[in-house]
């Protein structure tokens, strides 16, 4: 898999509706780019992705200045979607679902992996949820009607959001989107 840093010569960008960029190895942006795209900043990497036909479509890293892991994200078409995990010094201290870029689910993890807290920004009437005000957003959205890598992550017990083991070629992640 080809591995080029964000400023690499051989790339052209193009913008998509959300502000990121949509990458490209030719001058008429026909050729989508598919591989690893990483960016510096003073000379140590900052994040790295996958890249599927020119989008952020797999996992992405984040790093410190230290080139500490500080998150994790899975995403698709530029926009997070699925899981997301934020470290500080080796330690995990969240986890969350991400649907387009919005949060479902945000669980505060403590140091011996214990749930601290835990907040839902979507609410299932079919299943008895009570919506407070001002969560209305993603909730307007039937249950059934979410995508189906959502549904499963929110059926997920807290215990094993925790646990989560991101996946290399997940197949929610990868176009097309129709699954």
């Amino acid at each position: 898999m080809m591995r080029l840093e964000d400023i690499d010569h051989s790339l052209y960008v193009q913008d998509d509706v959300n502000g990121e960029h949509i990458y490209y190895l030719d001058p008429e942006l026909t050729k989508p780019y598919t591989g690893v795209i990483y960016n510096k900043w003073r000379g140590k990497i900052e994040s790295e992705a996958e890249f599927i036909d020119g989008l952020k479509n797999g996992l992405e890293h984040v790093y410190n200045e230290e080139e500490e892991l500080i998150l994790i994200s899975e995403c698709r078409g530029n926009i997070e979607f699925g899981i997301s995990k934020e470290f500080e010094k080796g330690y995990l201290t969240s986890v969350s679902i991400n649907y387009n870029g919005r949060l479902v689910k945000y669980l505060e993890i403590g140091h011996n992996y214990e749930i601290i807290n835990v907040q839902k920004f979507y609410y299932d009437v079919t299943k008895g949820d009570k919506i407070p005000e001002g969560d209305k957003i993603i909730t307007k959205m039937s249950y059934e009607r979410l995508p189906k890598y959502i549904r499963i992550l929110l059926e997920l017990s807290d215990k094993e959001l925790v646990e989560y083991e991101f996946k290399k070629d997940n197949p929610y992640l990868r176009p097309p989107y129709n699954i």
